[in-house]
């Protein structure tokens, strides 16, 4: 279940981060259970360290899960329980919650915001769409097209919010069925929209939390692992959306639901909108090219090698001769940084001292998912200093020992799906990413083996409309039914699921450089 990652308020109904209250309470109870059972429950298996970040982490957990106090509240426990307990000194604690990646991610969320501001995202959505056609069919897939693109950039949630009024106008516009009853091509746009932008998500590091949790707990866990750089990570796994699009389209629109190839009436409403914007104004032209900047200055930094081909990044290009390695020096965060400086320096009307960013539009960032990153990186540096990871790793290596590496990838994939149906993705890749790390290193296989396509595998939620927030939001408008929706997702999730695996052993892994066995720097030889 997808964190809310803050942007626009959800419509009325939809709950941004409180569960029902009865689940609450029973988080209430659980979590400090839990965490006693940790502490004093008999056995051996840990020793009195390990068995306090086990019990800090089980606290952590279910209160996300249930939504116990707000996320950002909640992420302040490992802050406060390591320090009283033992495990880890307040000044060690601490500069977890502020490591490189967070950095990235409040640099990413204020560009992010400026293209919000001054309607960039709107516009391209409404152009893809309108390229691509206005048949009930090309109207679906141009919608996908629009909405996975926007959430490489933008949280999925925010996606789908500007995504929905537009498209249910389009409902509209085409005699779709607005208050009761079963339209195909409205089912078929919505959870088009929803699934899209949870899916494009994983195109980029910034696109959904879970992959900023594996970029920080890799760097926690393993400190001398080659960092993942943007344009590494979308090499990666931008194939995975790019496929996703033709084969989602034709399960939307000709297997799990049938949309009718012509069209009632004709379609104004995208021209409408179109029109409504006008021209280009000066701020969108230039946070367009602050937004194109950022994108071409992450994806060239740490250059790309591809086994027949090196291109050179030019972060080598401005290290200083002699000084510690280009990656060390210039990261994605620096990057993200730099632009979220320039849009509070680019002036868009010196006159009125309009600027492409002020503060009031930044106050809105989502500062709770930048605790609950931290949170998550907290609970990581505990389970290695603690010795926790190696000690499950350990306990559960058995499991995947002596099996294909196709068969323990899928079985990730599918455990990781499943679960994320029903908990935080954020929550899930917290807790899983640690202990399927060590678990494939003591299992003779790579640690990216388990915990790539688990991170990807997080953002798999389809079924429920209280697995992800996009779901959710579709679900407000009353075309989709529960019972439609675990239907279609439930193809989805097999179908994505089958996608991630196969674009991860076929093609990811390659460009990774995952292998077998575990890397020197992970402990193997």
């Amino acid at each position: 279940m997808t964190e809310p990652l803050g942007g626009p308020a959800l419509p009325a109904g939809i709950e941004r981060e409180e569960a029902p209250r009865g689940l609450r309470r029973v988080g209430l109870v659980l979590g400090p259970l839990l965490f006693l059972l940790c502490l004093y429950l008999p056995g051996e298996a840990l020793d009195a360290v390990q068995r306090r970040v086990a019990a800090v982490t089980a606290l952590t957990a279910v209160w996300w899960i249930f939504a116990v106090l707000p996320v950002g509240a909640t992420s302040l426990l490992p802050a406060v329980l390591f320090p009283l307990l033992g495990v880890l000194g307040a000044q060690k604690v601490a500069p977890l919650y502020m490591q490189d990646l967070v950095f990235l991610f409040l640099g990413a969320f204020i560009v992010a915001l400026g293209l919000e501001r001054w309607n960039v995202h709107k516009r391209f959505a409404l152009w893809t769409i309108a390229r691509i056609g206005t048949q009930p069919r090309r109207l679906v897939l141009g919608f996908m097209v629009a909405s996975a693109f926007v959430s490489l950039w933008i949280n999925n949630t925010s996606t789908v919010l500007l995504m929905m009024p537009i498209g249910v106008a389009v409902i509209r516009s085409v005699g779709g069925e607005t208050r009761r009853g079963y339209d195909p091509f409205a089912v078929s746009l919505l959870l088009g929209m929803a699934y899209s932008a949870s899916v494009g998500g994983v195109g980029t590091p910034v696109g959904t939390t879970p992959n900023q949790v594996l970029l920080g707990i890799l760097g926690t866990m393993y400190p001398d692992a080659p960092p993942i750089t943007f344009g590494g990570w979308m090499a990666a796994w931008l194939p995975l959306v790019v496929l996703y699009i033709p084969v989602g389209w034709i399960l939307l629109t000709r297997v799990a639901i049938r949309v009718p190839a012509g069209s009632a009436r004709s379609i104004d409403t995208i021209a409408r909108e179109r029109a409504a914007l006008g021209p280009m104004g000066r701020g969108e032209k230039r946070m367009t090219a602050v937004f194109l900047t950022t994108a071409l200055l992450w994806i060239t930094r740490g250059g790309l090698d591809l086994g027949v081909v090196r291109i050179p990044g030019w972060a080598g290009l401005v290290t200083p001769a002699g000084s510690a390695a280009p990656a060390e020096l210039v990261t994605d965060a620096t990057v993200a940084t730099a632009m979220a400086v320039l849009c509070f320096l680019v002036p868009v009307d010196r006159r009125r001292g309009i600027r492409l960013m002020d503060w009031r539009t930044a106050a809105k960032m989502p500062w709770e998912v930048l605790l609950l990153i931290g949170g998550g990186f907290a609970i990581a540096g505990a389970f290695q200093s603690s010795g926790l990871d190696h000690r499950v790793g350990t306990m559960l290596a058995p499991l995947i020992e002596g099996r294909s590496e196709w068969i323990v990838v899928a079985a990730v994939v599918a455990l990781t799906a499943a679960l994320t149906e029903v908990t935080s993705n954020t929550a899930t890749t917290m807790v899983l990413l640690p202990v399927l790390g060590q678990m494939a290193a003591e299992a003779g296989f790579h640690p990216l083996l388990l915990m790539a396509p688990a991170t990807i595998a997080a953002s798999a939620a389809f079924m429920l409309p209280v697995s992800t927030p996009p779901n959710a939001v579709v679900f407000s408008t009353r075309l989709v039914s529960v019972a439609r929706m675990a239907r279609v997702g439930f193809w989805f999730e097999i179908t994505v699921g089958t996608l991630i695996v196969l674009v991860f052993q076929l093609w990811g892994r390659w460009v990774g450089g995952i292998g077998t066995e575990p890397p020197p720097w992970a402990g193997g030889g």
